[in-house]
């Protein structure tokens, strides 16, 4: 008996090892590579929340997590329409530093203080690569026949305090540049604030709605005041419609939003460890909209990360990290090179690095580094540039690891 139950024992140990006698088709494959080997250079390997220690944003810096929030419900030139493709000058706004689209710095920013401004955003857009050009008397363009658009949207504690700024920001503007600007009504929006100065393309308009303030300065090839008021007024309808998606917030609310609940942004390469919510760094977390504010071409980015099958973005000084679909998604984006900007051709890929890939970067923007380089991990894709190669496949090799270190 005894020998009988030691041989059921071993049959059915080499049952389970062997499932069941049943010979499984297919190939060995590797597992994943000792990052130990990668040359990483001096950039760092390991995520910032190694320890479970997830970075929790203080209460001041909680107005840039609700900007990044708002950012993805506003409306930026190119949603108004497709044709106003290219964007710049995108940021947060705060009641310390309001946007000269807005009107002059001194007269808007007392307003903002006044009133409580929690937070803000600001997106800028035009038909015409360079946009506006905006001054501290009344805006130019460097592009004389080109339509632009640029949409600030401003919450407030509540909505007496923004139907209040809105009527300020407007009177104080007008009384600025007395004698040179008039009124200008918007007959679909009769509480809109308007004003434009005749023989000029621009029309600047504040709208109350809720807690927000809903500002636009828009112009046209030519100074028609019906062309203006017809194109503000299509652009109040599609931030409307997109801020009925936004449920408010109180400022009790605001300090509890999430921040990096995917852990997205920690999976991204910060070598510099910057961990604080900020647009003017690049620690900031977007969707689809969100990010395309950042555009330069906002609709050639937007088909190339529809091509991504992306839907969040994690922005970490200049590092781009992408949440696909899925693995096979990802792969994709590196096999088949899908970088949301123009390169100019393929340049050598990091070498032991498994789904990788490197470009060379069409030259253009002052700002534009020449080398690319993608790297795929799962879901995950991430997206390093420098304007050495060697330092690119490093980054792209030390972004592989923080891929595969991070949980």
């Amino acid at each position: 008996m005894r020998r009988l139950r030691t041989a059921l024992l071993a049959a059915c140990s080499m049952t389970i090892l062997a499932a069941c006698g049943s010979i499984v088709p297919g190939t060995a494959q590797p597992g994943e590579i000792d990052i130990r080997n990668l040359d990483t250079g001096n950039y760092p390997t390991l995520p910032l929340n190694a320890h479970d220690d997830d970075y929790r944003p203080h209460f001041h810096e909680m107005k840039d997590v609700a900007a990044m929030r708002v950012a993805d419900h506003v409306a930026s030139a190119y949603d108004i329409d497709p044709r106003m493709k290219y964007g710049s000058l995108t940021w947060s706004i705060s009641s310390g530093v309001m946007p000269e689209e807005l009107g002059r710095k001194s007269e808007m920013e007392p307003i903002a203080k006044r009133h409580k401004m929690i937070y803000g955003f600001k997106s800028n857009g035009s038909d015409a690569e360079g946009g506006i050009f905006a001054t501290t008397d009344w805006p130019a363009k460097r592009q004389a026949n080109s339509t632009t658009v640029s949409t600030m949207v401003m919450q407030f504690p509540d909505d007496a305090r923004a139907k209040a700024a809105a009527t300020e920001f407007a009177e104080a503007d007008l009384a600025a540049t007395a004698g040179q600007n008039q009124p200008a009504a918007l007959p679909k929006y009769a509480e809109a604030h308007g004003n434009w100065r005749p023989g000029s393309p621009f029309l600047r308009t504040t709208l109350a709605r809720g807690p927000y303030v809903v500002a636009f300065l828009v112009s046209t090839p030519d100074p028609v005041l019906n062309s203006m008021v017809a194109l503000a007024e299509k652009a109040y309808d599609t931030q409307f419609s997109l801020l009925e998606q936004l449920p408010t917030l109180s400022p009790e609310q605001l300090l509890q939003l999430p921040w990096d609940p995917d852990h997205l942004l920690s999976r991204t390469l910060n070598p510099d460890k910057f961990q604080r919510p900020s647009f003017d760094d690049s620690n900031a977390l977007f969707s689809l909209r969100g990010v395309l504010q950042y555009a330069k071409d906002r609709d050639y980015a937007k088909q190339r990360f529809t091509a991504m099958r992306a839907d969040k973005f994690a922005l970490s000084s200049g590092t781009l990290v992408v949440h696909t679909a899925g693995p096979d998604a990802a792969r994709k984006v590196v096999a088949d090179r899908i970088t949301p900007t123009v390169v100019s051709g393929d340049a050598e890929a990091p070498a032991g690095l498994p789904d990788s890939a490197c470009v060379e970067n069409k030259s253009g923007a002052a700002s534009a580094k020449r080398f690319t380089c993608i790297v795929a991990y799962h879901e995950y894709v991430g997206f390093v540039s420098s304007n050495q190669l060697g330092d690119a496949k490093q980054r792209a090799a030390a972004q592989y690891s923080l891929f595969a270190n991070s949980r």
